[in-house]
């Protein structure tokens, strides 16, 4: 397995692969009816896929990818920001600093 990056809760390690569907389906197939139980058998071993081993979602990226690296300088960047206090703007200071920026700017006319 390689390391992978999960973009949706940023796990970085390696991830967990999964069988879709149901052993207990497959257990009820082959008692029941002999082919049916092995098609299903066929399908759950060729559809495998990797999974997150912490949120369990499918959308994991390999770790050495730009979009990964991308991803990691953000957290980062966002890390870093945290531990010093800082905060975004909000909609609402953004919108009075526009505001204000263009009544200073028509009274500087």
């Amino acid at each position: 397995m390689s390391r992978v990056m999960c973009t949706a809760c940023n796990y970085i390690g390696e991830s967990r692969t999964i069988s879709r569907g149901s052993i207990d389906a497959e257990v009820i197939l082959w008692f029941c009816f002999l082919i049916p139980g092995l098609i299903y058998s066929i399908w759950r071993a060729v559809s495998k896929r990797e999974v997150c081993p912490c949120c369990g979602q499918e959308s994991c990226i390999p770790a050495n990818s730009p979009r990964a690296k991308f991803l990691k300088e953000r957290l980062a960047q966002q890390a870093a920001n945290a531990s010093l206090g800082f905060r975004p703007p909000s909609r609402v200071a953004i919108e009075t600093g526009r505001t204000v920026g263009r009544l200073i700017g028509r009274l500087l006319r």
